[in-house]
């Protein structure tokens, strides 16, 4: 435990001065007064004109004394005002709260800062308790944290959440409280300190999230890179696989024994080309064929195939926006993203449920384009497919993107459907975002610019 911090650290010093100066002044007048006496009865020989000689003595000694007190008193005074002055000059000036309060916690004073932040002169504060200017629970946390900087006999660092007087909004400050205690050890009270640290908190707190985007947009990157490198060698393989499989079919017999056998490679080498067509959408190095399109129109379109993947205890709603913007994309592509969604929204429906598609305007701002990756400002339009499923947990978002890794059993999810829709999304210049929650389903919101 650190030494008490003590109120006045130089009171013995003044003690010992004081004396000495008392000393001196008693040791000055009784040898005056001895001397003085001696030199009278010497000097004056009539008894009447020696008393009158004693009288104007004792009252010049009485002058003498009382100026020179006079003095030495408004010299002292003036010294304590001024540095007094100074001192509230100072604590004034500092732009954090200063406040002192007593044991019971009843505050004794306080700067400019702390009368801004509580709403009132410090005339009106010194004399009442936080309990006086602050919600209960704020003041029982504010009595505690005081109670525990008394416990640890030294200056405490905490931090203290709460809303300055006409504001709604809290703010953190950051605190540190110090025991005071006299010469004898006994309690003063505690002298507090305050910073509003709020923005200071935003800040950090923004660049941890912007951290997290990057290393979450880098990772990705490189995670496409990888996968496009092999997606391209992995098709050039299929490419001779399926090659000489056709051929070797054309020239079989449809009678052949083994006709069946080199039917079934041809079908797996087809089916792993469309996971290898996933992969390099998802590395963004699909070739494209973008197009001027009405996203309404191309989802109705899509509307029968759509039907056909879902389960009858589903219901698949659609809600058009009016007035939709077009928008420049690959209208391949954009199929394959739709199917995809509603396909993992099926999915994580375990028996009832709905799932429902929409489209609309919407202008990005800065602040919008702040929690998304890679998103600019401007005007985009917006289409979403959320369901009543059964959700996931915060860390399974930030991987849900990630080529093959699934959250379906084992044997029903390759790991490749949403890698694709990011890359495909990326490829042509938009963004998503995803809000989940367990046992509140899923929403997914892609931002397509508008053409």
């Amino acid at each position: 435990m650190s030494e008490p911090d003590k109120l006045h650290p130089k009171a013995s010093l003044a003690t010992t001065g004081a004396l000495r100066v008392a000393l001196l002044y008693a040791g000055f007048s009784g040898l005056w007064i001895l001397l003085s006496d001696r030199a009278v009865e010497a000097l004056v020989q009539d008894a009447t004109l020696m008393t009158r000689v004693s009288i104007a003595k004792g009252w010049a000694f009485v002058a003498v004394t009382a100026t020179l007190l006079f003095i030495m008193v408004k010299r002292l005074v003036h010294g304590v005002a001024d540095r007094e002055a100074k001192l509230q000059t100072l604590i004034r000036a500092i732009p954090d709260l200063v406040w002192l309060k007593d044991p019971e916690g009843v505050y004794r004073s306080c700067n400019g800062a702390f009368e801004r932040v509580y709403g009132a002169r410090e005339a009106e504060i010194v004399g009442k308790t936080d309990y006086d200017f602050v919600p209960k629970e704020v003041a029982d946390l504010f009595r505690e944290n005081d109670r525990e900087a008394v416990a640890s006999g030294g200056t405490r660092q905490q931090e203290e959440w709460f809303s300055p007087a006409g504001t709604q909004q809290p703010r953190c400050f950051e605190t540190l409280k110090t025991p005071i205690y006299d010469q004898e050890g006994e309690l003063i009270g505690v002298l507090g300190i305050g910073r509003d640290v709020t923005e200071q908190r935003q800040f950090l707190a923004e660049r941890s999230r912007l951290e997290a985007q990057l290393h979450q947009a880098q990772k990705m990157e490189l995670v496409g890179r990888f996968a496009g490198g092999v997606a391209h060698d992995y098709n050039n393989m299929l490419g001779v696989i399926l090659g000489n499989a056709d051929i070797t079919l054309s020239r079989m017999p449809p009678e052949h024994p083994d006709r069946r056998n080199l039917e079934e490679i041809a079908r797996a080498a087809r089916h792993s080309a469309e996971l290898t067509g996933q992969l390099l959408a998802f590395a963004r190095q699909q070739p494209m064929n973008p197009q001027v399109v009405d996203l309404n129109a191309a989802i109705d379109g899509l509307q029968g195939v759509l039907g056909r993947l879902i389960r009858p205890e589903i219901r698949l709603s659609w809600t058009p926006g009016s007035g939709l913007w077009r928008i420049r994309v690959d209208p391949t592509q954009l199929g394959q993203v739709l199917t995809n969604l509603v396909v993992n929204a099926r999915d994580a429906i375990a028996s009832r449920g709905s799932i429902e598609v929409t489209t609309s305007n919407r202008t990005l701002t800065q602040t919008d384009c702040a929690t998304m990756v890679e998103a600019e400002p401007g005007d985009h339009v917006c289409l979403s497919v959320s369901d009543d499923g059964c959700g996931m947990s915060p860390d399974l978002v930030t991987r849900i993107f990630e080529p093959f890794f699934t959250t379906k059993p084992e044997g029903r999810g390759t790991g490749l459907g949403l890698a694709m829709v990011h890359g495909v999304v990326k490829q042509n210049h938009g963004t998503m975002q995803v809000e989940s929650g367990p046992g509140k389903g899923t929403c997914f919101q892609i931002f397509f610019p508008r053409a």
